[in-house]
């Protein structure tokens, strides 16, 4: 039998040429290095349909297959053993050098990274304030992370800086709203009190409370708190505890002396700084969550493509977890689960072209900024 295998690998030696033999190990392991690339773009492609996020694997998935492309190719290829030692070797040596001088930045940003990722203190979506900044994370890169101002700029922060300095997170299941106002020392605090809890009351907020911060040289120093349940709208709820605490201080007649009262017109005997109620009452406009869609929509694309997903994870995880039969002995519904499971992927779709096209957005302004600067 081994003689039989042995004239066979013998003929077909002779009948192959010796160039075509020579490549035939290149070729061999370049097709399986294909094959497994492309099995894992298939697997890929099947946990991003079912809502998986794989940003950061299909990166690194890509990374690695070229540098195992590079090093298979110099081992495989034709070649003198000493030529292919050297090359071996300038490989080696480059990627000493790549990561030898990008150590301070890139890996320290990269291992930065995986420390946010593991601590996962944020995602997108959430209000995050650094260096007195306020803005929604839009982005969470393996390098940086990027935060959607106030003003709806993209502010882009290396990941390094985010593990040395201190940052402050506002929690999705709600936060505190305050607002500082100065008044005079000759307003009961009682009073004053009593029109900012109603203030803060007019303002949706629950469980209000009043602190006073400061007692200064002109003035006392208040804040009004109350807790708001939903932290996307913390931009407008701030706004609004502002204008209801003007109209409660207006509507009782105290006059407010913040920061530090400069008017300097004359008033006649004991005037007060207060406009005049409108004859007519005005409407206000309901105008909650505006603010919030025009200055962070990448923000709330990306923070609604994560929060789709948790949905179904948790969803997948019900049917895998509880099987038949939920932990009371009633059959669980698992038409109507994988129904649901549908629709939120489905929704999942239309999220993430939403949020491709809010980046496809950005491009395209960056683009014309950097032509508007070539022409000038």
């Amino acid at each position: 039998m081994e003689e039989t295998v042995d004239q066979a690998v013998g003929a077909l030696g002779s009948t192959v040429p010796d160039w075509l033999m020579d490549w035939l190990p290149f070729v061999l392991v370049m097709a399986l290095l294909f094959c497994v690339w492309l099995f894992t773009r298939k697997v890929f492609a099947v946990q991003k349909d079912h809502g998986t996020d794989i940003r950061y694997r299909e990166q690194g998935s890509k990374l690695l297959f070229r540098l195992a492309g590079v090093v298979l190719a110099i081992a495989t290829l034709p070649m003198e053993s000493e030529l292919r030692g050297q090359l071996l070797s300038l490989v080696g040596l480059l990627a000493s050098a790549a990561i030898a001088l990008s150590s301070t930045s890139v890996m320290g940003n990269l291992m930065a990274g995986f420390m946010l990722r593991t601590v996962n203190s944020f995602r997108a979506g959430d209000y995050i304030e650094f260096r007195n900044e306020l803005g929604r994370v839009s982005q969470r890169g393996l390098l940086h992370v990027e935060i959607q101002n106030e003003t709806s700029e993209l502010v882009t922060v290396p990941n390094l800086l985010l593990v040395q300095e201190p940052y402050n997170v506002v929690r999705a299941s709600g936060t505190v709203v305050s607002a500082d106002v100065s008044l005079g020392y000759d307003v009961d605090r009682r009073d004053i009190e009593k029109a900012l809890l109603a203030a803060i009351e007019q303002a949706e907020l629950e469980d209000g409370f009043v602190q006073i911060r400061e007692l200064g040289d002109f003035s006392v120093s208040y804040r009004a708190n109350g807790w708001l349940n939903e932290a996307g709208l913390l931009v407008s709820a701030r706004s609004r505890l502002r204008a209801m605490i003007l109209d409660a201080m207006h509507g009782a007649g105290i006059e407010i002396v913040s920061p530090t009262f400069m008017n300097q017109r004359q008033l006649k005997g004991e005037g007060k700084v207060i406009p005049q109620a409108p004859r007519i009452p005005q409407e206000e406009n309901n105008n909650h969550g505006h603010a919030e869609e025009v200055l962070f929509s990448k923000a709330e694309s990306a923070s609604a493509v994560e929060k789709l997903e948790d949905k179904i994870k948790k969803l997948k995880n019900a049917l895998k977890e509880e099987g038949d039969a939920t932990d009371d002995g009633e059959a669980m519904d698992r038409e109507k689960v994988k129904a649901e499971l549908a629709v939120l992927t489905a929704e999942l779709e239309v999220a993430r072209n939403e949020a491709k096209q809010e980046a496809e957005k950005d491009r395209a302004q960056a683009k014309e900024e950097d032509a508007d600067t070539k022409s000038g």
